[in-house]
């Protein structure tokens, strides 16, 4: 792990904005408000007191697009690993070392922190730090050695595990009965829900819909705009089971993005 935190060149707060239904504000509205925010080539960045998904999403998403470098994020919870959009913390850092932050720290209560971030240790790549008002100090760990039968996933809210076996189940069409067959599917002895998008109406149910996945999530589409389109507003780390015929550069760049683990 590096010895320290990096000085940062830019610091984003949280902007304290969610989609639906915990919010009113599109993914879209949301990344264009984490632009605006950003200067361009200017890193490295801090996204500091991150609440929702989202919103980090959305701030990790602005500042590729705007290339600026290394980026940190850090979230703020409370003593359990919540933070106050109840996401859990372990699910954030599957979500942000997949998108590729550079760095993942807290801000939480002084007495859980040393707990919550040796929990976290357990599954990190990238260096980890704690935020104490405007100071950011590194924990130090060793990276453990990753287990190939666990791999990490979230959801929206929590962390989830799949292995190269997992049994994902029935295919999930895009329908107006979207939800009620996710509630369905999650209720059957499989590993994970398999959502298909074959057309931008799929991707637009999909993001209406989205927030009920609470168990690993495999998306599948022969488009690779359109499974890009699905990744963008899925607010957790999704899979992809290989069955979508979709090409390794196509993977390789959606994966790089967005986090897409390909099995």
């Amino acid at each position: 792990m590096e010895a320290s935190v990096p000085i940062f060149r830019q610091t984003v707060d949280s902007l304290g904005l969610d989609v639906p239904p915990l919010g009113a504000c599109g993914f879209e509205e949301l990344a264009a408000a984490c632009r605006v925010r950003l200067e361009p080539g200017r890193g490295p960045v801090h996204l500091r007191g991150m609440a929702s998904m989202a919103e980090c999403r959305a701030g990790l998403l602005a500042a590729k697009k705007l290339d600026c470098g290394p980026v940190w994020v850090s979230w703020t919870c409370d003593g359990e690993g919540r933070s106050p959009a109840r996401v859990h913390v372990l699910a954030a850092l599957f979500v942000c070392e997949g998108m590729g932050a550079a760095g993942f720290g807290l801000q939480c209560p002084e007495e859980s922190a040393g707990a919550l971030l040796a929990e976290l240790a357990a599954y990190a790549g990238i260096p980890l730090f704690r935020v104490d008002g405007e100071r950011a100090a590194l924990f130090p760990y060793e990276a453990a050695p990753r287990d190939p039968d666990a791999i990490p996933c979230a959801t929206g809210t929590d962390p989830c595990f799949i292995s190269p076996t997992i049994d994902v189940g029935e295919e999930l069409e895009c329908g107006p009965d979207l939800l009620e067959d996710i509630i369905a599917a999650e209720d059957d002895p499989v590993g994970a829900v398999k959502i298909v998008i074959q057309s931008q109406d799929d991707v637009d149910i999909f993001a209406q819909h989205q927030y009920a996945v609470r168990d690993a999530l495999c998306l599948c589409s022969d488009v690779p705009e359109l499974l890009e389109e699905a990744l963008r507003v899925y607010q957790g780390r999704a899979f992809y089971d290989g069955t979508g015929g979709l090409g390794r550069e196509d993977l390789d760049r959606l994966s790089e993005r967005y986090g897409l683990i390909v099995l």
